[in-house]
Formats: structure tokens, sequence, C-alpha cells
């Protein structure tokens, strides 16, 4: 009887042992200053070189109307864009980090504008996760 007792009282002792175990992390100095170095430096740089597909280009704001009604119509769960560098107007749409990623959809849209293709452009990070996570998202659906 005394036997389970005994058991008991030093299994408690060695589950309080583990409970008090830590892990404690040596991290050489230069390891920290390059971590530091690599953290502000992108805390910096809020805009990234990413990629987007320019849908339209076109002189003719009516035209660039007509594609945003369009891309409402056929692709309503995407984002999109218009901008003004005159002469031209070019809609477009997504926020990617590859041009790999974006292979799939520049086929789709293809279909109905068949002018659209991959341009780089300066985007936030954010704004390429969120475009991620909503094309996962829909993916799932």
């Amino acid at each position: 009887m005394k036997f389970p007792k005994i058991l008991f009282v030093l299994s408690l002792l060695f589950l309080a042992q583990l409970a008090e175990a830590q892990v404690i992390l040596n991290e050489e100095a230069a390891v920290t200053r390059l971590m530091e170095t690599y953290r502000s430096h992108h805390l910096k740089k809020p805009q990234v070189r990413g990629w987007r597909i320019q849908v339209l280009t076109t002189t003719d704001r009516f035209k660039m109307e007509t594609g945003m009604k369009q891309l409402d119509l056929l692709y309503p769960h995407y984002d999109y864009k218009w901008e003004h560098n005159n002469p031209y107007y070019q809609l477009r749409i997504g926020a990617f980090e590859k041009k790999a990623d974006l292979e799939a959809l520049v086929l789709e849209l293809k279909k109905d504008f068949p002018s659209a293709l991959p341009i780089q452009d300066e985007m936030s990070k954010r704004e390429i996760i969120e475009f991620e996570n909503r094309v996962v998202v829909l993916e799932e659906e």
C-alpha cells in the first residue's frame, strides 16, 4: 500500500521539476545586430516591387469605365484600381509577390480582356498578403 503512495509522490516531484525547466537562448551579438538591421530596413521600406495584371490600357476614359463595369460584372470578387498616366488610363487587378503567382489569373482574364498582361508595380506588403489571402479563400469555396 505504501508503494503506490511513494510512486505518486515521486511522480509529483518529477512533474514539478519539469515545470521549473526553462530554455535559455544565447544569441551571438553579430546575429542580434544583423536581425536588428534587417528589421529596421524593412520597417523603413513599406513599399515593395510586386506584380499586377494590367487589364486595359486606353486613352479613352469611357472605354476604361466600360472595362471597370465589365470587371465588376465578370470578376466581382477581385478588387481593381485604375491610374491616369497622361494620356493613358490603366486598369489593374491583383497584388502578387512573384510573377509565377499571377499566370493562372492572366490566362483567365485574357478570355475577356485579350490585352491583359503582367506588369511590375510598387505596392504595400499588406496589399500582397490581403490579396493572396482573398484568392486562397476563393479557391477553397
